[in-house]
């Protein structure tokens, strides 16, 4: 009966005891009815005495924002703070642009004279000169970029101006700005404001959100920094959203455009109007004069110009297929072979201006002898103290080649654009180089001898056996180059001792050598041993190792013409 009577008051209280200990349910109760109560005391007090209970809170947390970050509450102010502060000391310094029209009213003035002339030297048109002269500056591109992406919001562009890739110029900035950034440890809102581009000035103004760029000719004044300026606080306070939420579609800011039109401006030179004078004829005879010495010029530098293509036609390794004159520059067309000389060194040797001159080449591989020669001088390398000489496609060879160059020279050769033969001389064929080498390397073979003995060592028998197979070579070879080959055997021997006795034992190590070869292979019949004792000595006894060279026996190779 008690919990029937009493058991749901004593659950309304355990709820409520539980929630009123609770924080959290605390705090979800109270911030149901935050807003209702301060907007019923604002309606019960006024708003002075919930101005005084927030105050001190309010500014102990916008303190403590702008000690930890006070870049957010500039951005937050940016689109109002800069006119507040600029509406005081902008002065009004507007002028109206003058028509392009007024610089060609110049052109039958002797200023418009001397533009006409700066034209026609320089190679620029007329209207790009008289705008040199006479603008003082101009805004020629003006871009809005996001700053967080980096992608392109909007542009406009002067008219008459060659428009440049938003894309492009936008990334270019963005990588700048941040390389800049990282690499000087800038602070938020910090970065380049103004760069050179050879004629070009880039005047960046920079946002919370996006980036304002402007590219300017010529000088601009200050006041068009504080247009910037306020174009892009007036841009962020209408696309303020819009900006902190873009994603790369420019959709949402189709009316950007009309508003960045504000930033193009233009201002020229104010030239005093000049009386005309009654000198038309003499001003009309002048340019006549000038237009005819012009013509002529122009004439006489076209002939010698086509006097270059002449001389480039004639050269090996080119062939002109076309040459013309446009913009001020000549522009030659056709093939060009990568041995062939530079062309800007004929134009050079010709006293022309290289600056005026346009190539177009197509590799191609020429068949001119001298290129061919280079070409092949190129490819074969041939070693030091051989030259290579080319006419009408065959391959000639001077001097004295190495044996191991000339083993594949015929068909490496072959294989060189150009080469349709080779002719090698009989005196320099690879068997006859082989033949020489060979010849060469017997004749520089010595074997040793013990003092007062004819007996071999094992070393020189081991000698022996490899001069055997190089005198089989020679012996082999010989009848392929219609020769004879007379193999001497010379012993030798030192002068101490009687002459008699040394005669003696240098007659027996020939005879010991020679035996040994035949026993090797050699045909008996091309070995002759004669022993000439201390009569031809290897070297002069000087030293106990040179007279250990006259106890030996060497070898002469005689070469006569055969069947």
């Amino acid at each position: 009966m008690r919990q029937l009577i009493i058991g749901p008051e004593r659950e309304a209280l355990r709820r409520l005891r539980e929630r009123v200990a609770n924080p959290s349910l605390r705090t979800e109760d109270v911030s149901e009815v935050v807003a209702e109560s301060i907007h019923r005391r604002r309606e019960q007090s006024g708003d002075e005495a919930l101005s005084a209970a927030l105050s001190p809170t309010i500014e102990t947390a916008l303190r403590e924002s702008v000690r930890k970050d006070p870049g957010t509450l500039a951005d937050a102010l940016f689109p109002v703070m800069g006119p507040a502060i600029r509406r005081s000391i902008l002065e009004t310094l507007r002028s109206f642009l003058e028509s392009f029209n007024q610089v060609l009213d110049q052109s039958l003035s002797w200023q418009g004279l001397k533009w006409r002339v700066e034209a026609l030297r320089t190679g620029r048109s007329f209207t790009e000169v008289a705008l040199l002269h006479s603008l003082v500056f101009r805004v020629e591109q003006v871009f809005l970029i996001h700053k967080r992406t980096g992608l392109p919001i909007g542009q406009v562009v002067a008219p008459a101006v060659a428009m440049q890739d938003p894309s492009l110029v936008s990334g270019m900035l963005s990588a700048i700005q941040d390389f800049v950034r990282d690499s000087f440890h800038a602070e938020q809102g910090q970065g380049i404001n103004r760069l050179q581009v050879g004629e070009l000035e880039v005047w960046i103004e920079d946002g919370p959100y996006a980036i304002l760029a402007a590219v300017i000719r010529g000088v601009p004044p200050r006041i068009l920094r504080e247009r910037m300026a306020e174009c892009l606080e007036d841009i962020h306070r209408e696309f303020s959203e819009r900006l902190e939420r873009f994603d790369g579609d420019t959709a949402p800011f189709a009316a950007v455009p009309h508003v960045l039109s504000c930033c193009l401006d233009a201002k020229f030179k104010e030239e005093p109007r000049r009386p005309r004078y009654a000198y038309a004829w003499v001003t009309g005879g002048l340019l006549f004069c000038l237009l005819g010495g012009f013509l002529g010029w122009r004439e006489w530098q076209f002939h010698r110009w086509n006097q270059l293509a002449s001389t480039l036609r004639a050269q090996p390794g080119f062939v002109l297929t076309s040459f013309g004159r446009g913009n001020g520059r000549f522009t030659f067309y056709g093939l060009r072979d990568p041995l062939a000389a530079d062309p800007l060194g004929f134009v050079q040797a010709a006293q022309l201006n290289p600056a005026r001159a346009e190539f177009h080449w197509a590799a191609y591989y020429a068949l001119d002898d001298a290129i061919v020669q280079q070409r092949a001088a190129s490819i074969l390398a041939p070693p030091p103290g051989v030259t290579l000489t080319v006419k009408e496609g065959v391959l000639r060879l001077a001097g004295t080649p190495t044996a191991k160059w000339m083993s594949d020279l015929r068909a490496r050769a072959l294989l060189v654009p150009g080469i349709r033969g080779v002719e090698i001389p009989l005196e320099i064929s690879p068997e006859r180089l082989s033949f020489s080498e060979t010849r060469d390397a017997v004749q520089n073979t010595v074997v040793k001898f013990p003092l007062a003995s004819a007996t071999l060592s094992v070393s020189e028998h081991n000698s022996l056996r490899e001069l055997s197979a190089e005198l089989k070579s020679l012996l082999e070879s010989a009848p392929a180059l219609h020769t004879k080959v007379r193999v001497e055997v010379v012993g030798h021997s030192d002068t101490t001792g009687a002459e008699a006795a040394n005669q003696n034992l240098s007659q027996r190590r020939a005879d010991r050598v020679a035996s040994e070869l035949i026993r090797l292979g050699i045909p008996a019949g091309a070995l002759h041993p004669k022993g000439v004792a201390s009569a031809e000595p290897v070297r002069p006894e000087d030293s106990d190792a040179n007279r250990q060279f006259n106890r030996s026996a060497t070898f002469h190779i005689s070469v006569a013409p055969g069947l």
